[in-house]
């Protein structure tokens, strides 16, 4: 296999998917790298293999994403799955791990088209067997057909809670309830936005109708809800919150959380890329210009990695990146970039249309952050909220101060799954916005890999620089 390629595209979902197809229809070198074993990504997960039952449940959303790989596999990008990426760097070389074998490669461009995730929220007993993400076993419903058994509670908010509800409803899960920690009455900042909404009479109409399907139903939907938690010995046996005065407990086999997405930054903290920080949506993405360029001349972001906007606008945001790209390689001139462009944008634009009226309405609040002391923070680590709370007492202020004391976002998956939260609770602790508190170090590898692995590695020619490379950690 080539070491070097004109471009490699870290992500086969919405973004990575497009940009690859534009680049390896236009004559160039492409390498297409994705963890999982099919392309997709999430949103369109094994979109290739699922039945006419299941294309059919999850919508013409979900089918769209079948033109999209076909023009994959047509446009003669070289792809790899299963294939982790655990070190990228600005010059464009890149480790990943596959199959068991790590492989050192390069490229002129690199775009990273890494998605979102969903957003980390501790509660207490979140690390209960029969705890997990709405997101999740929305994944497990396309990549398997599973369903949950038992009684399900769904609690959190966003979008996506209630149409992972919906689909259960569909498939006839017992739903005990939805507990939605989104107000009964919308936030006052998303009133002025909702004009600009009713431009994408579709999209409303579509959210309508999926609350209209929940209502029908049945299923006890509360709103407001706070301080959920999840009981149980070897795994979840209940869920209590409070609604308002009445505090509710409920029988359950099975807890769905969801409390929206956040762009998932690993590869770009690693690679240094110069972040921003969202303040209405609390989270950070790297900082990037109209065509995703970062402040490194190599690499481009892609997708929802770069800002959540969705399926669609990912789409559109990783063909912008292909053109910019083909420009820069001289495959194109500028003029015929900007007027392929042109349309790209414009679609671009009306996707947008209802985006600032659902993130004000689901917008997270601060005090969803307030976690109990007792509640377990990092996972990976055992560290709990109360651990935090005393460094940040004793004088620590920055998160990787409270990392090196605490271990906390120390473990295998490097702070992904502890270090929104962690953020909040320092900056809570020292009535600081979370931005002002730090970003926790990444470094390589992105993911555990096997030390043999890494020994075992081909570096060719370039054995002597390629060795620096990888031992280099500043």
């Amino acid at each position: 296999m080539s070491r070097h390629y004109d471009v490699i595209v870290i992500g086969a979902g919405p973004a990575g998917l497009s940009a690859s197809s534009s680049l390896a229809e236009l004559g160039l070198d492409v390498l297409t790298l994705d963890e999982q074993s099919r392309i997709g990504g999430q949103i369109y997960r094994n979109v290739e293999a699922a039945p006419a039952e299941s294309l059919a449940l999850f919508g013409k959303e979900y089918s769209a994403g079948l033109e999209l790989t076909q023009r994959f596999r047509k446009s003669g990008a070289v792809y790899e799955d299963c294939a982790s990426v655990w070190q990228v760097n600005p010059d464009g070389k890149l480790c990943y791990s596959r199959l068991g074998s790590s492989k050192q490669v390069s490229a002129t461009y690199i775009i990273a088209a890494t998605g979102a995730m969903e957003r980390p929220m501790p509660i207490p007993g979140w690390n209960l067997p029969g705890v997990m993400g709405a997101g999740a076993a929305n994944n497990l419903a396309k990549e398997a057909g599973l369903s949950p058994s038992g009684k399900v509670v769904l609690a959190g908010s966003g979008p996506l809670l209630l149409l992972e509800a919906s689909l259960l409803i569909k498939k006839g899960v017992s739903i005990a309830a939805i507990l939605e920690t989104t107000p009964a009455l919308p936030p006052v900042p998303a009133i002025p936005k909702a004009p600009q909404a009713l431009l994408r009479a579709d999209f409303l109409w579509k959210g309508i109708t999926m609350l209209r399907d929940i209502k029908k139903s049945g299923v006890p939907h509360y709103k407001g809800v706070t301080h959920i938690r999840a009981l149980g010995q070897k795994a979840v046996e209940s869920v209590e919150a409070q609604c308002g005065e009445e505090t509710l407990h409920l029988n359950a086999d099975m807890l769905l959380l969801h409390f929206g997405v956040i762009p998932n930054t690993h590869i770009f903290r690693q690679m240094r890329c110069r972040m921003a920080w969202k303040p209405d949506q609390r989270y950070w993405y790297p900082a990037c210009d109209a065509w995703g360029r970062t402040n490194h001349e190599r690499i481009f972001a892609a997708g929802d990695g770069a800002g959540v906007s969705g399926a669609l606008a990912a789409q559109y945001k990783g063909e912008l990146a292909a053109l910019e790209v083909a420009r820069c390689l001289g495959m194109i001139p500028e003029q015929e970039r900007d007027t392929l462009a042109a349309p790209i944008k414009k679609s671009l634009r009306n996707d947008a249309f209802p985006r600032p009226f659902i993130d004000a309405l689901y917008a997270p609040r601060p005090e969803q952050f307030a976690f109990e002391d007792s509640t377990v923070l990092c996972r990976c680590e055992n560290v709990t909220v109360g651990d935090v709370r005393k460094v940040v007492g004793e004088g620590v202020c920055e998160v990787n101060e409270v990392k090196i004391i605490t271990r906390c976002g120390m473990g295998p998956c490097q702070g992904r799954m502890c270090g929104p939260a962690l953020a909040e609770v320092v900056g809570a602790e020292l009535s600081m916005s979370p931005d002002k508190v730090g970003l926790l170090s990444v470094r390589p590898p992105l993911k555990p890999i096997p030390l043999e692995e890494v020994a075992a590695m081909d570096l060719g020619a370039e054995s002597s620089e390629g060795a620096n490379w990888l031992l280099d950690k500043k």
